[in-house]
């Protein structure tokens, strides 16, 4: 039997001109830091999550990446 784990991705990643592969190393330290604990990465997905901020003001969509991992479990 499998057990999936999702884990929020970074909302957005400031990098210096030129240096777009840091923003990749954000992904992999995430994907690293799980397989340590035995998480085996699966997929990204997006999500979007509609927050309304107050009374007189309109729902807010935001984007976020969710990183699924799964790792086999004894199912006894």
């Amino acid at each position: 039997m499998k057990r999936y784990k999702a884990v929020p991705g970074p909302q957005s990643i400031k990098v210096e001109k030129g240096h777009m592969q840091a923003a990749f190393y954000t992904f992999e330290e995430i994907i690293n830091r799980e397989a340590t604990l035995g998480w085996e990465y699966h997929s990204m997905e997006t999500i979007v999550i509609t927050e309304k901020p107050g009374c007189f003001n309109k729902p807010v969509p935001t984007s976020y990446y969710m990183l699924i991992f799964e790792k086999d479990v004894d199912p006894s």
